[in-house]
């Protein structure tokens, strides 16, 4: 295994990292990805990078070397590859002395590894992102309290370029997409506080366009979405105390709203392409009944089709377990250790998998870690470190451990 060091041996630096936000999401998201690192200007692989921009996808990289078809599986801008080679990569934190690396991965190998230093745990988010399409995972990192803004463009275990971004006031959250269709990931801006939102579409570390857009009703939650699978990112707007949903179809920052059917305060809602036509689904939960259930989407048309009733002791991810380009859902019982995934076909389930039980204390993340394009589970022993990787094809899982040599202690935490 080759080892950098990315920005050196610091005990602080201005790239910060919030890890207990960090190590709490690494137990529960699927496919949204999120939390921190920091805007500096001593960002560097070799050299100081540091640029302004002037103004303040989901994007879809290049062609992938991943054989899976569905972006949502392959897209740098979701799932880490940060060298373009179709193979899954892990991002680690150390949440004793702040040290973050960056893994590169070949299977269950460890190819190459980075180190970005040891650096202050504190205030700073980031978004994984492919802001210049060049098929390799970059970052989007604001800081919560100051409201600063920078962009990080990695090449491998590496940096190749940093740059500031215009401050935006705190009440503002980032979410990625791809709103005008040119495979590099742009940014959009929701106000919780007052219900403003607006859109950065960016080239690189360039923001393009800032436009303000509509004000929303502060009650609203914003999912991004391609709901008519044209490739330019949508905005769907859920209520989640009155149920009420609607969308908004972007063109950059054009906007046509419409309304959808509104679904009970109980039910949450999660992406996915069940049906492989690279327009967004919608799975459905019942946090008290357990029951679940798929929107397939085309544009405003909604086939509805229910799934099966889990227990709230289960919860899902969503991956491709037999390389179809149809995203299945892993179910994981964390009382009992319990595993099962549901081969989709649209609106129903057209296999079951019941996969071996493990220790339901255990952390599952999805990946394709081999480049075979079916989706792997890498599982976290958080206690001893034992880590190790389930190959699944179809229904059937082979497990192989992590090497010694590879090991990472208990305060080292994945996503």
């Amino acid at each position: 295994m080759i080892k950098n060091t990315m920005f050196g041996s610091k005990n602080s630096s201005n790239l910060s990292l919030n890890t207990s936000q960090w190590a709490s999401e690494s137990f529960q998201k699927s496919q949204a990805l999120a939390s921190a690192l920091d805007n500096s200007n001593s960002l560097n692989s070799g050299s100081t990078f540091v640029s302004k921009s002037s103004s303040q996808s989901q994007a879809s990289a290049i062609l992938s070397a991943n054989p899976n078809p569905n972006p949502y599986l392959t897209s740098a801008a979701i799932v880490p590859d940060f060298n373009a080679d179709g193979k899954t990569d892990k991002l680690w934190v150390n949440t004793q002395t702040g040290e973050i690396i960056v893994r590169l991965m070949d299977g269950t190998r460890v190819i190459e590894q980075g180190s970005l230093g040891n650096f202050d745990l504190s205030a700073y988010d980031y978004k994984i992102a492919d802001f210049n399409n060049d098929g390799k995972t970059d970052f989007l990192l604001r800081n919560r309290t100051t409201g600063e803004n920078s962009i990080v463009l990695m090449d491998g275990t590496r940096v190749a370029n940093a740059a500031s971004l215009t401050s935006v006031d705190t009440a503002w959250t980032p979410s990625i997409g791809d709103f005008n269709g040119d495979r590099k990931t742009d940014i959009f801006w929701h106000n919780s506080q007052i219900g403003e939102n607006a859109i950065w579409e960016m080239d690189g570390t360039t923001v393009l366009n800032a436009t303000v857009l509509d004000t929303t009703d502060p009650a609203l939650t914003a999912t991004i979405v391609d709901f008519d699978g044209n490739g330019k990112s949508d905005i769907f707007w859920r209520n989640q105390t009155t149920g009420d949903n609607s969308v908004w179809f972007m063109d950059g920052a054009q906007k046509s709203e419409f309304s959808l059917q509104s679904q009970d305060a109980a039910w949450t809602a999660s992406v996915g392409d069940f049906n492989g036509d690279l327009s967004t689904d919608l799975l459905w939960r019942n946090t008290q009944t357990g029951e679940n259930k798929v929107w397939a989407m085309r544009g405003i048309l909604v086939t509805e089709g229910a799934l099966g009733t889990l227990d709230s002791s289960w919860t899902s991810k969503i991956g491709d377990f037999n390389g179809d380009g149809k995203t299945d859902i892993f179910w994981h019982n964390g009382t009992t250790g319990a595993n099962t995934a549901w081969l989709m076909d649209g609106t129903t389930v057209a296999t079951e998998a019941f996969l071996p039980s493990n220790s339901a204390s255990l952390t599952p993340s999805l990946g394709d870690y081999n480049g075979d394009g079916k989706t792997d589970i890498y599982w976290r022993d958080q206690t001893a470190g034992a880590d190790n990787i389930w190959t699944i094809n179809d229904t059937t899982a082979v497990e192989t451990p992590i090497s010694d040599a590879d090991k990472l202690t208990p305060e080292w935490y994945t996503f």
